[in-house]
């Protein structure tokens, strides 16, 4: 008896990675009733409304984690299953023109009725557990080239061309980023790796003095709002009321934080000058009613999770384990990267929300999945290990 414990699952849970989530997934619910409650009062609807829906999203993503850490991995290292995933994570990309639903004139998400999902935040994941799989095909490290991993390449590149045409320029750049680090991890050349990276920003900054140089009248309506982005991240108070009116803002609502902030529910910018107050820019509002020091205390959190997938990728001896967490780090660092960078104006502002705190039920369940399958990874070797050794402690 004493043995079959030692060998269940749910002995070998890492908290390191579980207790932070929980208290980030807290403080979401917390913030989220917060930063929508004066809306929701405007509008005459429950004050209580979205922390609700948040509340329903955190326990049936808690559930979906669960079921994934359950799931044998070796099933998703099959051919047939990753080519069904890959297919239907194609599907419904291109079918987001004909049943998507438009939020902020852009029709990224499909409504389930109990969420809206975004097709486009599943992709990094999905490419996560392809590029996993194929990278430790194996089970040994073959160094990168175009011929060992050309379709690793090409369907990586496939799926960032659609991203970007749905238009998600920034989701198509996470993209780029995380199949990069997971190439170089596969022994991919350090030198082409910091060449990819300068050219990616030498890109970034030519296309930026292109877009604010030339006439854009020949752009596509729906790449319009990119010219918009690189004006207010150039400066992020050119048009205060305008095209500017988001990202001034949210300074505003950080000025106003100070180190210690004005207190919970205290939060002056979510009265109808900061939109989208409980999504993108919930981390503003927590600088400016918990304050500086309480939110680095939560970004602590999040790279809390992340160094320690990173440690458990050093520290595996399963290759396809390692690149399962270095995938499911990378994909987490990335979008608390691209929401705060683009929060600070490092970066054009985008539509990716700040992991676990934002509301929505999209992001916070494939997270929530994404950690389901690192502790997976980390359980399964654990135990693996322990079997090995005989049963012995």
């Amino acid at each position: 008896m004493k043995q079959h414990n030692r060998l269940s699952k749910l002995h070998y849970v890492d908290f390191y990675i579980l207790i932070p989530y929980f208290i980030l997934c807290i403080i979401g619910i917390l913030m989220v009733y917060s930063s929508s409650s004066y809306q929701l009062l405007d509008s005459e609807l429950g004050t209580a409304s979205k922390a609700i829906k948040q509340t329903m999203y955190f326990i049936f993503s808690l559930v979906c984690m669960f079921f994934v850490y359950r799931f044998n991995l070796s099933v998703l290292r099959k051919p047939k299953m990753m080519h069904f995933i890959l297919i239907m994570t194609f599907l419904s990309i291109i079918s987001l023109p004909f049943i998507g639903t438009s939020v902020g004139g852009a029709k990224r998400w499909i409504n389930l009725g109990v969420l809206l999902f975004q097709p486009s935040e599943l992709v990094p994941l999905v490419l996560v557990l392809y590029l996993a799989a194929n990278l430790a095909k194996t089970d040994t490290l073959v160094p990168f080239t175009f011929k060992n991993h050309k379709r690793s390449l090409l369907v990586s590149i496939f799926f960032m061309f659609f991203v970007a045409l749905q238009p998600n320029i920034a989701g198509a750049s996470m993209i780029f980023i995380l199949v990069l680090v997971l190439f170089l991890s596969s022994g991919l050349s350090p030198l082409f790796m910091s060449l990819a990276l300068i050219g990616f920003v030498a890109l970034k900054r030519l296309g930026t003095l292109i877009l604010l140089s030339i006439p854009t009248h020949w752009m596509p309506q729906k790449f319009g709002y990119l010219v918009t982005r690189f004006e207010v991240m150039q400066n992020p108070f050119i048009d205060p009321t305008g095209k500017g009116f988001q990202t001034s803002n949210a300074y505003y609502a950080m000025h106003n934080g100070g180190f210690w902030g004005l207190g919970l529910a205290n939060s002056i910018q979510k009265k109808g000058f900061l939109p989208a107050a409980d999504t993108d820019f919930i981390f503003a509002i927590c600088i400016e009613e918990l304050g500086l020091i309480f939110s680095l205390g939560i970004l602590f959190l999040v790279f809390l999770i992340v160094g320690r997938l990173f440690l458990l990728a050093i520290k595996s001896k399963n290759l396809y384990y390692s690149y399962l967490f270095i995938g499911c780090g990378m994909l987490l660092l990335l979008q608390v990267a691209v929401n705060v960078g683009s929060l600070l104006g490092f970066i054009p502002m985008t539509g990716l929300t700040f992991p676990f705190i934002s509301y929505g039920g999209s992001s916070l369940l494939i997270l929530s999945i994404t950690l389901g399958i690192a502790l997976n990874a980390h359980a399964t070797e654990l135990r693996e290990t322990f079997r090995q050794q005989g049963g012995r402690t």
